[in-house]
């Protein structure tokens, strides 16, 4: 039954950004700490989308999983376009965090309902919508009660219950403020607004969360960068597809001009590390690494480049090549 929940997840972590507020972005908790977006229906034609589905897919080698989907009625490939995944803090200043992923795209509740049931999932009825409890079975070890809820043909919710019972809540009231009244999300005005992909992390607040996503600082450059970041007030990540080459970005924020500094020196000579480090093995990645630049102003510290359509296929090939030895 564990592998119920690793198809649940692929179903919402493939799902159409619709305008309204009541559509998975406009779900997105007020209180939020951490919230990251994907558009995979723009994906699904670029040069990334080789390299994402290849291990988005491996989920239908998985018989459980695979019969999950037929009998859902479910082709993750084609039903799913847009896919947010926000973190809020049960309390204040608690370590324990809900977590909620919100899918649009085309769905068929009845299929899913039923499918999830014969799983041995619990319907539950609310004056705000119905929704799923998973059996333990299919949760991983110290998981929350985990559930689903499926408000109609177009939106998919999954998380922590209470996760899930607020977005529905939510929902009933026209959506959230997360992006007018959450200080982080009116940082999400410096991000590319054509980005294909985003995250935005409020880092004093992400870090006290048990479980919480940690910078790896297994090289100088990482640790040096990971060292960093712990005086940055909120980071932010963006890819933008644009046809020929994927155009990435980043940002820290801050006030403080000793950090700013120290960010701005940590990226530039991380750059420079990473250069060398690859010069020998894979010489051809020196120049897309200059593509990137490391620039200042009095609040944050931004790093912008791109990296070429060819090299990210090359990149899909050697992991291609590695899984199947």
């Amino acid at each position: 039954m564990k592998k119920l929940l690793v198809a649940a997840l692929f179903v919402a972590a493939l799902a159409p950004a619709a305008l309204a507020k009541t559509d998975a972005l406009g779900l997105v908790p007020n209180d939020a700490v951490s919230v990251g977006v994907v558009k995979l229906a723009e994906l699904r034609t670029s040069p990334l989308a080789g390299a994402l589905f290849q291990q988005t897919a491996q989920v239908s080698t998985d018989a459980d999983a695979e019969q999950f989907l037929r009998d859902a009625g479910l082709q993750p490939s084609k039903d799913v376009d847009v896919v947010v995944i926000s973190t809020s803090p049960r309390t204040a200043l608690g370590t324990e965090a809900d977590v909620l992923i919100a899918a649009d795209g085309r769905f068929n509740v009845e299929r899913l309902g039923a499918a999830l049931v014969t799983r041995g999932a619990v319907k539950k009825s609310s004056s705000i919508g119905a929704y799923y409890i998973l059996p333990e079975s299919a949760r991983h070890e110290g998981d929350n009660t985990a559930a689903v809820a499926f408000p109609d043909g177009h939106l998919v919710l999954m998380g922590t219950e209470q996760a899930v019972i607020e977005a529905l809540a939510a929902r009933a009231t026209g959506g959230t403020s997360f992006f007018t009244a959450s200080g982080l999300g009116r940082d999400l005005g410096r991000v590319d607004t054509k980005a294909t992909a985003w995250v935005l992390i409020d880092v004093a607040r992400a870090q006290r969360l048990v479980g919480a996503p940690k910078m790896k600082a297994n090289s100088a450059p990482g640790m040096a960068i990971s060292s960093a970041l712990k005086s940055v007030t909120t980071v932010a990540m963006w890819a933008t597809d644009n046809g020929d080459a994927i155009k990435l970005g980043a940002f820290g924020l801050t006030h403080d001009a000793e950090t700013l500094e120290l960010l701005e020196d940590t990226l530039r000579g991380g750059l420079s590390a990473m250069r060398l480090a690859v010069q020998d093995k894979s010489p051809e990645l020196v120049q897309t690494l200059r593509r990137f630049t490391v620039s200042r102003n009095d609040d944050s510290v931004t790093v912008t480049g791109s990296v070429p359509a060819e090299t990210f296929k090359a990149w899909a090939k050697k992991e291609k090549e590695k899984d199947s030895k």
